[in-house]
């Protein structure tokens, strides 16, 4: 299972590596819109630590959207016969799970950089913001990569995702932003322990629902 998995990962990126379409899409959206934002808050000084970090988590939710709106979207038909018959439900789906995370944690990451640029660091414990950045990718890539999978199967209707999401993807949204300011004023382990969890928990949810739900798509 696990050589069959990173097969299809080193596919995906060697497919991603030769077209470059959805890297470049996805840098020069994070590009021009971190732009647009330090061209809005001048002179320098304007933007609050919170105005930073609602703006960073909008741009990524819209970001990571885009993105894995296409990990299903690129297969062909054949190609989907094709995984039919040599891999398992399991085997597919988490290695989309894998291939998303990875992508969405590189945006995250650039996103990161490019606002510490332009806007400047206004998170006070790196550390934990981080480790926040890991377990939003993760998140957002559990969430997203079933939505993109069920809008696929509709006749590749990548309009449902948008609609479908961000029922889904909002309060991990929310979780995340409040987790974010709290790294970006004074850390405190008691602050942030129920959300914590609670997003741990969210995240264990939706790789059960992911893995149940993709067997019955995955037969039609």
């Amino acid at each position: 299972m696990i050589n069959k998995i990173l097969s299809i990962l080193y596919k995906d990126f060697k497919i991603e590596m030769s077209q470059s379409h959805l890297l470049f899409s996805v840098t020069l959206y994070v590009v021009s819109s971190i732009y647009i934002v330090y061209m809005s808050f001048q002179p320098v000084g304007v933007l609050n630590s919170e105005h930073w970090v609602s703006i960073f988590w909008i741009i990524i939710l819209f970001s990571s959207i885009s993105s894995v709106s296409k990990s299903f979207f690129q297969e062909s038909s054949n190609r989907n016969y094709y995984y039919y018959y040599v891999l398992s439900p399991d085997e597919l789906i988490f290695s989309k799970l894998i291939y998303n995370f990875i992508f969405i944690l590189f945006v995250s990451f650039l996103t990161f950089g490019l606002f510490t640029f332009f806007l400047g660091n206004y998170i006070t414990s790196l550390p934990f913001f981080f480790c926040l950045l890991f377990i939003g990718a993760l998140s957002i890539s559990n969430c997203l990569t079933l939505i993109a999978a069920i809008a696929h199967q509709v006749k590749n209707n990548s309009a449902l995702i948008s609609v479908l999401s961000f029922p889904v993807i909002i309060p991990i949204f929310l979780l995340l932003i409040k987790l974010s300011k709290i790294s970006s004023a004074e850390f405190s382990w008691i602050l942030i322990e129920d959300d914590i969890y609670l997003l741990i928990l969210l995240n264990i949810i939706l790789v059960s629902l992911t893995k149940v739900l993709f067997g019955f798509l995955w037969r039609n």
